[in-house]
């Protein structure tokens, strides 16, 4: 699964794209473009992989050894017909968002397990360039870069290229408005590595996200299972309640060479989507999920509820995050099952209803941590935020408590959690031990005596702990006290001076 020898980086992929995307720049709708290339970037992709599939002579090296568990965009079955090559050598004449159009319509109707309605919900047609008079020139523009050497997948086959998943991620969030309500990643980098390595996916499980928005959360647990275990059959499945980035994690998730056939638009509280053939739950071996900071349910859907999920209480209307994980909890492995999701910080202390049903899920002994963020760590959002992480099967009673934000430096801009910070944050996860002013390992004793507040002040007391320094701060901190000390020098130089000359008047 690493990458091979000569093949292009993550910067010659990406710089090819933003070539190719630019004809495109007079589009009236600058997302939809992006998506259209992204399109043509799929079929592509898979007619590549079919020409070197049918290259008598085995030009192109070894025989395809993907699973059927992660196809990605190399398995999609291209009708030949709808081919790019096609469409490249047709470009010059009239009528190329007609057969554009067409291409991608079959390419949908023989992957339509796949693709269904995927490209009508991204709306392609919006990404056309709005002169019509030179759109056939720019299309044919778009289709001429498209066929540069590092776009030339023919030689994929067998092996998996991360610089297209990270080319394709980087043309879409440089292809964003300024402040977009919905950025590509709605999880910093370095949390979602944090949330795969608590979950640490493996060979043949399941990994599952309620909310997967674009599935950065999906992909960074895949990633951590390939590269810490060499995993190649995990199975990502998922839901996200925007049909657009329902289309746009479809897309996405097939760019980056995963199977995404099971992630449906909608969400568990309103829709039973991934069941199995007899209408019963999936369950899964790792659940991971940033979900929306408001969101609200229906308590009448909970007492009709045919699965039996909310027996650990019913949440207010107006706060649906514990009905949301009480479903993950429904839905876990009975032996492996593991939870990590990110909550608003009331999920962890408001009373009443919510309250009672802290107090049933400790009772039942599913939580194992609670881990304090940055606040201000999402864009656009100032609410403060934890990460609780819950597992089916545990060895012990106690819950540990992480205060993330003693082990990151605040910047100008607030503290952020950054990758040295996820990393330590993991190491505490792992030792579940004390750490003063950081971590606090409590027993059930303590929990009662907190009446099931979850809060990380009432356990983790951050004056007890002077903050983890970095090389960087104690640079920084070097630096502030030389030009302290070289202000004093100066000071003392000029008093000294003045009274070396106080004798020399008087005399």
């Amino acid at each position: 699964m690493k990458m091979m020898a000569g093949l292009p980086g993550a910067h010659a992929t990406h710089a090819a794209l933003s070539a190719a995307r630019e004809p495109l720049n007079d589009a009236a709708d600058t997302n939809a473009a992006t998506y259209l290339l992204l399109a043509l970037l799929l079929l592509k992709i898979a007619s590549d992989t079919d020409a070197a599939a049918q290259d008598p002579d085995q030009t192109y090296g070894a025989p395809l050894h993907w699973p059927p568990t992660a196809p990605g965009a190399q398995l999609l079955v291209v009708p030949p017909e709808a081919r790019f090559e096609l469409l490249f050598r047709q470009r010059f004449a009239p009528g190329n968002d007609r057969r554009i159009t067409t291409a991608l319509q079959q390419l949908t109707q023989a992957n339509r397990a796949t693709l269904a309605e995927v490209f009508d919900v991204l709306r392609l047609h919006d990404g056309w360039p709005r002169d019509a008079e030179q759109r056939d020139v720019a299309l044919s523009r778009v289709l001429g870069r498209m066929t540069v050497p590092a776009l030339d997948f023919r030689p994929l086959r067998g092996t998996y290229r991360a610089d297209i998943g990270q080319a394709v991620d980087r043309l879409q969030e440089r292809s964003q408005p300024r402040r977009s309500p919905a950025p590509v990643a709605h999880v910093p980098d370095p949390l979602g590595w944090l949330m795969a390595g608590l979950m640490d996916p493996r060979e043949d499980e399941t990994i599952c996200d309620v909310a997967c928005h674009h599935g950065s959360l999906l992909l960074a647990a895949s990633r951590w299972a390939r590269t810490t275990h060499g995993a190649r059959r995990h199975q990502l499945l998922g839901q996200e309640e925007s049909d657009t980035a329902w289309a746009c994690a479809r897309l996405r998730l097939l760019l980056h060479g995963e199977d995404n056939h099971a992630v449906h638009a909608g969400t568990p509280l309103l829709h039973d989507a991934l069941v199995d053939a007899t209408g019963e739950l999936r369950r899964f071996h790792v659940q991971l999920t940033r979900p929306p900071f408001a969101l609200a349910w229906s308590p009448e859907r909970g007492i009709r509820d045919t699965h039996q999920r909310f027996v650990h209480g019913m949440p207010p209307r107006q706060w649906g995050h514990l009905a949301l994980l009480q479903h993950m909890v429904r839905t876990m492995d009975r032996h492996t099952g593991r939870i990590a999701m990110v909550v608003p910080h009331g999920v962890l202390f408001r009373d009443g209803e919510e309250a009672l049903i802290r107090r049933s899920l400790l009772d039942a002994n599913l939580i194992e941590a609670v881990v304090g963020l940055p606040d201000r760590l999402f864009a656009g959002s100032p609410v403060a935020t934890a990460l609780l992480v819950l597992r089916a099967m545990r060895d012990d009673e106690n819950v540990l408590f992480v205060d993330a934000r003693q082990l990151q430096p605040a910047t100008k801009r607030g503290p952020r959690l950054d990758q040295a910070a996820a990393e330590q944050v993991l190491a505490l996860c792992r030792r579940r031990e004390d750490v003063a002013g950081v971590a606090c390992l409590a027993s059930p004793q303590m929990l009662a005596l907190q009446g099931s507040n979850l809060s990380i002040a009432r356990y983790v007391h951050p004056g007890e702990h002077t903050q983890v320094p970095t090389l960087e701060a104690l640079r920084g901190q070097r630096a502030r006290l030389r030009s302290r000390l070289g202000a004093l020098e100066q000071a003392l130089d000029g008093d000294l001076a003045e009274l070396e000359e106080r004798p020399a008047k008087a005399g």
